[in-house]
């Protein structure tokens, strides 16, 4: 028992060093090459845009636009789950509802994302834009990856189950959900994160005014680097919170199991 706690403490603590290492190896070079530019104004100094970073959140209108930007990701992230994980048991139950999505999942993974932006923005509201580019973006890798997961599950135990006359709904909570759970979770870790930063691009190139995109598209334009570099931290560290959010459901849900 103790060995096992030992085990633990150090899998803890080298999760959180090795990040650390990482972090502190990008401001090491970053301070190198500020150094080396010898100009605030096109390479701000890390200490210089960290200060920035923490006068942000005093900032007027700062928590409305981080909110709107999460909320355009949640919504977008939301609805591309629910309808990838309908399809893809649909297209795992019936071969020819996957053989008519394929084709159109794969065009939507290979669209470059830039020119659907643009595309978008010709016949939508900004805002609703966003999240349209989003979806188009999310609901390909989280169909895909859930398709996988549906027809991966062991076909010994459907048919174990379909011989003792289980239920539907028994199948999918004893069988289907525990099989592809890990799958829902790890994928949504990426996906959601991905989300994010394509809904910021959509906002800078669309200039949503109330949205970090919008913030990171007025300072580009005013060429304040600090505070375009600052807000990027904000987008950076909100995709590490989202996906650590996801990460404690999943702990919650192995605990629960």
């Amino acid at each position: 028992m103790e060995n096992l706690k030992k085990t633990k403490f150090k899998s803890a603590a080298l999760n959180v060093l090795y990040p650390l290492i990482a972090a502190g190896i990008i401001v090491a070079v970053w301070a190198i090459a500020a150094a080396a530019e010898g100009n605030q104004l096109v390479l701000p100094s890390p200490g210089g845009v960290i200060k920035k970073f923490f006068t942000l959140g005093g900032e007027a209108g700062f928590w409305l636009s981080v909110l709107a930007s999460l909320l355009r990701t949640l919504i977008c992230f939301i609805t591309s789950f629910v309808l990838a994980l309908l399809f893809a048991s649909l297209g795992g139950i019936c071969n020819p509802v996957h053989r008519v999505l394929s084709p159109i999942v794969t065009f939507f993974r290979a669209a470059p994302t830039v020119a659907v932006i643009l595309i978008m923005y010709a016949f939508l509201n900004s805002s609703i834009m966003a999240v349209v580019v989003g979806f188009l973006i999310a609901f390909p890798v989280m169909y895909a990856a859930f398709y996988s997961a549906v027809t991966g599950v062991d076909k010994d135990l459907i048919e174990m189950a379909d011989v003792y006359k289980v239920s539907p709904l028994n199948k999918v909570k004893s069988i289907y959900l525990p099989s592809i759970a890990s799958c829902l979770f790890d994928t949504s870790k990426a996906t959601l994160s991905l989300t994010f930063k394509v809904i910021i691009a959509s906002e800078i190139l669309t200039n949503v005014t109330t949205s970090i995109g919008g913030k990171i598209q007025v300072a580009y334009a005013s060429f304040e680097i600090s505070y375009l570099l600052a807000w990027t931290l904000i987008a950076i560290v909100f995709s590490f919170v989202l996906e650590g959010i996801v990460m404690l459901l999943k702990k919650v849900w192995e605990v629960r199991k």
